[in-house]
């Protein structure tokens, strides 16, 4: 049984314990929440009233890193909010505010569109004040949602990761899976992950299937399971295969393809024709939020500045930025061919993740029976 005194303890600790990014400070004692904010907006940095301290989820690995070198210390400088951060999984987060919803453990979640879906649906997030964000509108148009959540952060995409040492002609489909010529060189992820069950996904779409029918892509996966080397249980996991020279292809994150690569591995991205795989992640205040709206409002509306969305796309991360102001790293029109959001977005295709939620579990199940084994 999950507690809820847990999460409250989890809140606590991570204030208790300064896991603050971006400058080192002091907490102030018991003040309340008002004047706090108001000796924080003494103390130095923007924000006025807004300032202070938050506690939002951030993702385990590379987006954590993201958060804490880069973009703390950008929100602290324009706004004087110092922020703490969980790194969760997004189910994980889903899972410890429906656990405690009236006391939550963080104030703004990173989601992707299918659990951004799952927690909308069961009261979890709120709606975004988008009068209290003026980089709200530099967002590329297609980045924001339509249901009045908050604008999408970053996104990825999903394409083919190989090893041109193994393959001289670079794949342009997922078909290049079925290869008979490729022999124990391919790489899998569980479907617990985005990446995972985008590809199922789109490989069930490919073959006849749908979002609410991906039996087609396990069905394409039983023919070629002698010649999966590994099937990894996050993509983090999938990379160091790649690495150890275990697997030479995999769909994997375009920015992860492009990190490798950057820093010297023998590593290329497969374009696939019938497009990329697009997964799009937003910040939503939860519906409690313990350091109030205006402050959440004012953390995710910084993440949304210039300045913050420059070191979002930039090296080494090279997530899709969200704010169209943002000029691309020339790395993306040489491995990607694409200079901006609507190259990206003109080449991908985006998925029904409120379809896909609903049969998730099950599929997760089969592949771990079938494919994970």
């Amino acid at each position: 049984m999950i507690s809820r005194s847990t999460y409250r303890m989890t809140r606590r600790a991570v204030l208790g314990t300064g896991l603050f990014m971006g400058a080192s400070w002091a907490l102030k004692g018991c003040a309340s929440s008002n004047g706090g904010a108001t000796a924080e907006a003494e103390a130095g940095g923007g924000g006025g009233t807004t300032a202070g301290e938050i506690v939002v989820a951030s993702f385990p690995g590379t987006t954590d890193t993201l958060f804490r070198e880069k973009l703390a210390p950008i929100v602290d400088r324009e706004t004087g909010i110092k922020v703490s951060a969980l790194p969760l999984l997004a189910f994980e987060q889903v899972a410890r505010l429906k656990a405690s919803p009236t006391n939550p453990p963080f104030d703004v979640v990173i989601l992707d569109d299918g659990q951004n879906d799952i927690a909308l649906r069961e009261g979890l997030i709120q709606p975004f004040p988008a009068d209290k964000s003026p980089n709200a509108a530099d967002v590329e148009s297609s980045f924001i949602d339509d249901r009045g959540l908050a604008p999408i952060f970053y996104a990825q995409g999903v394409v083919l990761g190989y090893n041109p040492e193994r393959f001289s002609t670079p794949p342009d489909s997922w078909d290049i899976l079925f290869d008979p010529n490729i022999q124990g060189q391919i790489g899998l992820v569980s479907m617990n992950s985005v990446l995972g069950t985008s590809f199922m996904v789109e490989l069930a779409k490919l073959r006849g299937g749908s979002e609410s029918d991906i039996e087609p892509a396990f069905a394409a996966l039983r023919e070629i399971l002698s010649n999966v080397n590994g099937v990894a249980a996050n993509p983090g996991a999938l990379l160091t295969l790649f690495q150890q020279g275990e697997i030479d292809i995999a769909p994997m994150w375009h920015n992860d393809v492009m990190n490798l690569k950057a820093r010297g591995l023998p590593i290329e991205m497969g374009l696939p024709e019938s497009g990329i795989i697009a997964a799009r992640y937003s910040l939503n205040m939860v519906s409690n939020p313990a350091s109030g709206v205006d402050r959440a409002a004012a953390y995710i509306d910084a993440m949304l500045s210039k300045e913050a969305q420059e070191a979002v796309v930039g090296d080494p991360y090279f997530y899709i930025p969200a704010n169209s102001t943002v000029d691309f790293p020339p790395e993306f029109e040489e491995v990607m061919g694409v200079s901006s959001i609507a190259d990206f977005m003109g080449k991908a295709n985006t998925l029904d993740w409120a379809t896909i939620n609903q049969q998730r579990s099950a599929w997760i199940e089969q592949f771990n029976r079938e494919i994970q084994v």
